[in-house]
């Protein structure tokens, strides 16, 4: 076991999520490595953890820098590192960082990529994108039929930082783009999980009066799930966005294949070597990345880098492929022992086919998964509803668009491409949602 001493890894159990047991499997893991653990619960859950954490601390806002920052004062100096920086709190957690003198590799590669524009600044000579910081003051239909000169026709609007796919279009035109931007700005003031965050340079990031406009660019699109560790990236899977729908403006995969069978080993080096240099212009390291790409046989652009795992199904999707704990593989990044540089995987690859809603209602049950479970290829599933979840309508608020996005995911373990038609259709067209009557 690893003697760290009298220091804390600190844990935040956010409000709502308890049910799901994270904090206490990490909790765990950080026991078996020697390591000690502090939690930071709401007063009402602060009993949950006692068991499991050396200290539990109640916090009546974990989203609150300030209130955070106080309740932690008297553990300052004894704090090593957060356990996972995670996407809801991340602005407190660097923001108490700084006020507690908490300091970890990759620091500034987390602002980097958290804060889009501040990505694009970055790469703006190693992976060079058209980009403007839109204010919610200067926009007007003048505005607008400005940046379609500039950008070009069409291009993107997204928040300054995560959302999950919400907020984010695809503007074809002055008028709609007008249309469509204020609709965004209006549901982002009105969104109460947005929080600000001051950089070192004095610049205020609100995504609720900035958001990020930016060039469309042509080409395959992918996703890379890898790491940094002291410096160096280690590609583990290259996934490839295979089938499309739309929703309005706004454009989604239904289906990718994992690894994508159709990049060589050179055009992956090509990709690797891109990427490394993107990692280390932003400084990003000692954690996971998931990297949105797109490709077009030459040259790399990349979309975002989250300095996280892949959401939704990835973390089982690596153990499927290689049989490892991307849990345990965070703790060793976090503290440092070695990782390996390669990853031998299967032959083949796993299709993934994604059901969404197409109507609202309370949900009550998925049909069609017998058939889905009876196919020689299936290896696994991702649920994402629960019975009596309310499922929002499509023409709803933006806020809203990941609860009828994110339904249901079947993998399919393939060795030839001809058998990714019939799988995504027959999945596609047998798995149904199934509402509750209406009374």
């Amino acid at each position: 076991m690893q003697d760290n001493g009298d220091e804390f890894y600190v844990d935040v159990a956010l409000p709502g999520l308890e049910g799901f047991g994270e904090v206490e499997i990490r909790c765990g893991l950080l026991r078996k490595m020697g390591l000690r653990s502090l939690v930071l619960a709401a007063p009402e859950s602060v009993q949950r953890y006692v068991d499991h954490a050396d200290v539990v601390l109640a916090c009546e806002d974990v989203y609150s820098t300030e209130v955070t920052a106080a309740v932690l004062e008297p553990y300052r100096g004894r704090l090593a590192n957060w356990v996972t920086l995670n996407d809801k709190v991340w602005h407190m957690q660097l923001g108490v960082s700084d006020r507690l003198g908490i300091s970890f590799p990759g620091r500034r590669g987390q602002l980097n990529c958290r804060i889009k524009p501040l990505l694009r600044e970055v790469l703006s000579e190693v992976m060079p994108t058209g980009f403007v910081v839109l204010d919610r003051d200067e926009l007007s239909r003048e505005r607008v039929a400005e940046l379609g000169e500039r950008l070009g026709y069409p291009f993107i609007v997204k928040p300054i930082w995560g959302s999950g796919g919400s907020y984010v279009e695809i503007i074809d035109g002055p008028e709609q783009g007008y249309d469509l931007i204020s609709t965004v700005f209006t549901e982002l003031a009105e969104d109460n999980g947005i929080h600000t965050f001051r950089t070192d340079d004095g610049r205020e990031w609100d995504p609720r009066r900035q958001l990020l406009v930016e060039q469309f660019v042509t080409g395959r699109e992918l996703s890379l799930e890898a790491f940094v560790q002291h410096g160096r990236l280690t590609s583990m899977l290259t996934q490839e966005k295979y089938f499309w729908d739309s929703d309005g403006a706004y454009r989604f995969e239904t289906a990718n294949l994992c690894p994508t069978p159709f990049l060589s080993e050179s055009e992956h080096a090509v990709i690797h070597a891109a990427m490394q240099e993107a990692v280390t212009a932003l400084g990003v390291d000692d954690t996971f990345v998931h990297i949105e790409f797109k490709w077009d046989g030459s040259a790399v652009h990349m979309i975002e880098l989250n300095p996280r795992l892949g959401g939704g199904a990835v973390p089982q999707t690596l153990d499927n492929w290689f049989g490892v704990d991307t849990r345990q593989m965070r703790f060793q990044l976090l503290v440092g022992e070695a990782l390996p540089e390669k990853f031998e995987g299967r032959d083949g690859f796993t299709l993934g086919v994604f059901v969404n809603a197409h109507e609202s209602g309370t949900f009550r049950e998925l049909e069609g998964l017998s058939w889905v479970h009876a196919q020689p290829e299936f290896s696994f599933e991702q649920k994402y509803l629960r019975e009596g979840q309310h499922i929002p309508p499509r023409d709803g608020s933006k806020a809203n668009r990941v609860n009828w996005l994110y339904c249901y995911d079947a993998f399919y373990d393939c060795h030839d491409v001809d058998q990714i038609e019939r799988l995504y259709a027959e999945t596609r067209k047998r798995v149904q949602l199934r509402f509750a009557e209406s009374h």
